[in-house]
């Protein structure tokens, strides 16, 4: 751990260095990084590359500000953020915010987040103060549960609000969403939405469900990237009935120099125009992807697309805990059985109390529902505590069809009930509204107008 060094600018308000600027107190903590294995200490390296690396890195660092009167909130929520490797903290006791240097902290960070202690509120009366336009993203932390204090949250845009000590996946799940969504509005111009799917258990067919999800998306004219993260099978392609050349572990390993158009190249794109990301499903064991790595890759394909759509593994390997910290939604799919159910307890409990996922970012879906299952919807509002966002219905035949063709369910019969159930499932999810099909008469005349000219 980086040892904690300058704590007396807590005590007194100014840098214990006199050779550095003062600053009113805020300091950036100092990043160390171990020296490579097997390597010297230093490396001889052309200065401009060097000026190079340190722009690069620079421009990726996102500037967090803690503010808050209490020295031990500073620390603890120094140490809780350090290892963050994306991150520049900066801290500021809460007497200098309110000594007329909240506007320049305030306009030099990309998210601040204000600890209130004993329902205070004068901090966030001055954030309020404040023009829109010298106001980062913010999170409040502290117990506030007045009137007065709910409508300060509102006028000054809270974009979460934690208890005073959150837990560390907690305050990680909170801040990475927050930038995420500042970022995405800076890049691109457009909002894209995560949705992550996991299923409650190998059999629940959460990957179908995440497949005809992303299609559905697809179908309603937005750019939708699928990424699978099963990189053993990689189920995906083949109901798609595509073949990829590069996937997942070929763009991981031009992870430096990739972009977002770059990253088009690594996916296979459908007939709906739907791009999936996968792992190759032929060769050896591939190498494991890093929690680091998959964030990059979303960050990439955010910005080219309106949704993407994360089919996750059934067990908390690092890249399903990645993909359920930088969603918007999570969905998960469990069968009508009592084995799913317990599962689906467990991990719903994993993602709310370990990883710090909201309980109303959980939607609920029971895959291949059958009314005269004994697992009715008491049992499952008892168990889960609330009751499923979609129902799937059971149509073996259709569905075993559909993935052995290689032909999303919708293509190959829209009007059966399962299709219709993934369509109303979508639509509430997502908000989007399905484009309404051609008649059969109008797709003949169509069809004739192509052939004469």
């Amino acid at each position: 751990r980086v040892v904690r060094a300058g704590v007396g600018y807590l005590q007194h308000g100014r840098s214990r260095h006199p050779a550095e600027p003062p600053l009113a107190g805020l300091r950036p903590l100092a990043r160390t990084r171990p020296s490579r294995p097997g390597g010297g200490e230093h490396e001889s390296r052309h200065p401009a590359d060097e000026q190079s690396t340190c722009a690069e890195a620079a421009m990726r660092l996102r500037t967090v500000l803690i503010v808050s009167s209490n020295v031990e909130d500073l620390r603890r929520l120094e140490d809780q953020l350090r290892d963050e490797p994306d991150l520049r903290l900066n801290s500021i006791r809460l007497s200098e915010a309110l000594n007329g240097n909240l506007r320049r902290d305030f306009g030099a960070a990309d998210l601040a987040i204000v600890c209130c202690r004993n329902g205070q509120t004068a901090v966030l009366e001055s954030i309020d103060a404040l023009p829109e336009v010298h106001r980062p993203r913010i999170l409040v932390c502290g117990e506030l549960n007045s009137p007065e204090a709910t409508r300060l949250l509102v006028r000054i845009g809270a974009v979460d609000l934690l208890p005073a000590t959150p837990t560390t996946p907690e305050l990680h799940s909170a801040v990475r969403r927050a930038l995420r969504n500042g970022r995405v509005d800076e890049k691109s111009g457009r909002e894209s939405r995560v949705i992550t799917v996991f299923g409650a258990s190998g059999e629940s067919g959460a990957a179908f469900v995440a497949a005809s999800l992303a299609h559905r998306i697809a179908a309603a004219k937005k750019d939708t990237l699928l990424v699978d993260l099963d990189l053993i099978y990689a189920p995906l392609a083949s109901m798609f009935g595509t073949r990829p050349t590069r996937g997942v572990a070929e763009a991981v390993a031009q992870l430096d120099t990739l972009d977002p158009v770059a990253l088009e190249g690594y996916t296979a794109q459908h007939d709906s125009g739907l791009r999936l990301l996968s792992a190759l499903p032929e060769g050896g064991l591939p190498r494991p992807v890093t929690g680091k790595e998959l964030s990059r890759l979303l960050e990439l394909g955010r910005e080219r697309h309106d949704f993407v759509v994360i089919s996750a593994n059934s067990w908390f390997d690092p890249v399903s805990i990645e993909a359920a910290t930088e969603c918007q939604l999570v969905v998960i799919v469990l069968g009508q059985t009592l084995a799913d159910v317990r599962h689906a307890v467990r991990l719903r409990y994993l993602l709310t109390q370990s990883l710090g996922v909201p309980e109303s970012m959980i939607r609920l879906v029971v895959n291949r529902h059958d009314p005269r299952s004994p697992v009715q919807d008491e049992m499952l509002v008892k168990a889960l505590g609330a009751a499923p966002f979609a129902k799937i219905p059971d149509d073996a035949a259709l569905i075993r069809r559909s993935i052995d063709s290689g032909t999303p369910i919708a293509d190959l019969d829209r009007h059966s009930s399962v299709a219709m159930a993934l369509e109303e499932f979508e639509s509430r999810l997502t908000g989007l509204a399905m484009p309404t099909p051609a008649s059969p008469i109008r797709r003949l005349l169509a069809s004739l107008a192509r052939g004469e000219q």
